[in-house]
């Protein structure tokens, strides 16, 4: 058997994270199955090397090893750490079907909270989403009432306890790539805005401020988003575990799209977004297709900050596959041609980062994929490999809406604080008590059952006694 050093100390652990990586790279399997049970810290095998900045599932699905993936898997090795070059998942490095589909049944079998970046649908695709887009819209009109301070307050308070005091901090604390944690002292930056938020009376000038911070709580935010958002209009689940994440996150994002100031700031026209993509991300875009996004997207009004994030120039610098040089990635420029004014915001006054000129697009809109360009098929170094324009549907029903919403908005300023916040509380009352119900019902269900079986052995044992008795 291979000799394995004591991981005493940092450096033992440095160099049983290579000999893996090595063992991994070569396929050596019998190898790595001999050493993985003697390691006493089997996070080893989700530590990054150093000289290439991947970890050992990394550099085998890169290779093609579905083996030693099966087997790495099999030991714990975490799916959604990103290498530091190529800002890539194991699942992305992989480029056959096999290895992607052991990552899709080993989540169905181990699945929890943990949701890599992968597995997350960031956008809805499908037939019909204005009509979904207006059940959302409906579902959220119990935040129209947003000139009373003190709703505003009490549920700005509870995004700053249980989103950031308690869900934040705990997540923090779990295993995963640096670059997609938050950390407490960028929490503890991010609440301040939030309570400058309540003192100063004006949500969205502090929450544009803690979005474009130049953390990871956009990040994290929009993940969240596009995981559990969803889950406060499904009447058919019920999210007990994720309920106060949800509507947190519901209070997030409504707040801030019947914030009274928001028409100042509201924009129309073309915007653009640059960001590198997989092969993944690009089958959802196919031509005619519409697409409802699920979290924010940040997009600018200049074609050339978008490009840099696209990482212009820079195909020839991204992850290919090691056989024949396919693109594992590629550089991306949306172009969106925002139609309504209820959909976008200019942001660029209130952003931490107003060099960016950002327009920030918000969740729950419709686009429609108007034409998609493969620049790299006819020039390998195109300076953008992708190009996909997307113009947003209309719909009839919006300018309707904000009519009603502004006279609604001026009639409700005349009811009192109390009865606003009674509506919020008697809806988180009505869905606890749902909660409640549902339990009872369970409960009933099992009492029942276990006195049918009680009462079914009694039975037996006296047909049995019996039996003997006359016997």
């Amino acid at each position: 058997m291979l000799s394995l050093p004591s991981a005493k100390n940092n450096n033992n652990d440095s160099n049983i994270v290579d000999l893996l990586y090595h063992l991994c790279k070569e396929n050596e399997i019998e190898k790595v199955r001999s050493i993985l049970p003697y390691i006493n810290n089997i996070n080893i095998i989700n530590t990054i090397q150093n000289s290439t900045g991947s970890t050992c599932l990394h550099i085998a699905c890169y290779y093609g090893h579905r083996h030693m993936v099966q087997l790495l898997l099999d030991y714990g090795a975490l799916h959604s750490i990103r290498n530091l070059r190529h800002n890539l998942t194991p699942y992305e490095e992989a480029y056959t079907d096999d290895i992607k589909q052991l990552f899709v049944q080993h989540g169905k079998l181990f699945s929890n909270n943990n949701f890599d970046y992968d597995y997350i649908e960031w956008s809805v695709v499908g037939d019909d989403l204005l009509g979904k887009r207006r059940e959302f819209r409906q579902a959220i009109d119990l935040y129209k009432n947003y000139d009373n301070h003190n709703l505003v307050s009490k549920l700005l308070a509870e995004v700053i306890h249980y989103y950031l005091n308690e869900y934040l901090k705990n997540e923090s604390n779990d295993a995963g790539n640096p670059e997609d944690q938050i950390t407490r002292e960028q929490i503890e930056t991010i609440e301040g805005y939030f309570k400058e938020a309540i003192e100063k009376q004006d949500y969205l000038t502090h929450f544009v401020k803690a979005y474009t911070l130049t953390n990871c709580f956009y990040k994290v935010l929009n993940k969240h988003l596009a995981l559990y958002i969803l889950q406060y209009f499904d009447n058919t689940k019920d999210f007990s575990s994720n309920y106060r994440l949800v509507n947190c996150l519901v209070h997030i994002v409504t707040l801030l799209i019947y914030h009274p100031n928001l028409p100042q700031y509201r924009y129309q026209g073309i915007c653009y977004r640059g960001m590198r993509i997989t092969q993944n991300d690009l089958n959802q875009y196919l031509s005619n297709q519409h697409i409802l996004n699920r979290s924010f997207l940040s997009t600018s009004i200049d074609r050339e900050v978008a490009e840099m994030f696209a990482g212009e120039g820079q195909q020839s610098k991204m992850r290919y596959t090691p056989k024949n040089h396919c693109a594992l990635q590629y550089s991306c420029l949306c172009q969106y041609l925002i139609k309504q004014n209820s959909t976008a915001i200019n942001i660029q006054s209130l952003s931490s980062r107003p060099d960016e000129k950002e327009i920030l697009i918000l969740p729950f809109t419709v686009f429609k994929v108007i034409a998609i360009k493969q620049n790299y098929l006819n020039n390998p170094t195109a300076s953008i490999s992708i190009e996909i324009e997307l113009e947003e549907c209309e719909d009839s029903n919006d300018n309707k809406n904000e009519s009603e919403n502004s006279q609604t908005s001026r009639t409700s300023s005349l009811s009192s604080t109390s009865d606003d916040i009674k509506d919020v509380e008697e809806y988180q009352t009505f869905k606890q008590r749902k909660r409640c119900l549902y339990s009872i019902i369970r409960f009933l269900m099992f009492a029942i059952l276990l006195g049918l079986t009680f009462m079914f052995i009694f039975i037996f044992v006296i047909h049995q006694v019996t039996r003997r008795k006359y016997r």
